[in-house]
């Protein structure tokens, strides 16, 4: 009887030094797994900032090209080239009196 007591209290013992190697390892499982969740989502976090500077840079970069190119329109519509125009519009220029002024804006004549 006492053998079989000494036996159960052992069986006892190892189960709950099995459980409890079981909880820790659960334990340890869980936390690793926290511990990814957090990177991917650090991770994430980083690529979308990285996404958000480089839509921001390419916004920037258009509105540049538009700037230019609306600075070269402007610089066009304001000092034509002669040589440049098309002929009909070059007589047009040519032909005007010195009081009035072709306007390449609209394309209308200004009078």
């Amino acid at each position: 009887m006492q053998r079989e007591r000494q036996e159960i209290i052992s069986s006892i013992a190892q189960r709950k030094q099995s459980d409890q190697q079981k909880s820790t390892k659960q334990l340890e499982d869980n936390r690793a797994y926290r511990s990814d969740l957090l990177g991917q989502i650090d991770y994430n976090r980083r690529q979308r900032g990285l996404q958000q500077d480089e839509h921001k840079r390419q916004e920037e970069r258009m509105k540049e090209a538009e700037l230019e190119h609306q600075r070269k329109i402007e610089h066009l519509l304001d000092k034509p080239v002669i040589q440049k125009v098309h002929p009909i519009r070059r007589g047009l220029y040519q032909s005007q009196s010195a009081g009035a002024r072709f306007s390449y804006r609209g394309g209308s004549m200004n009078h």
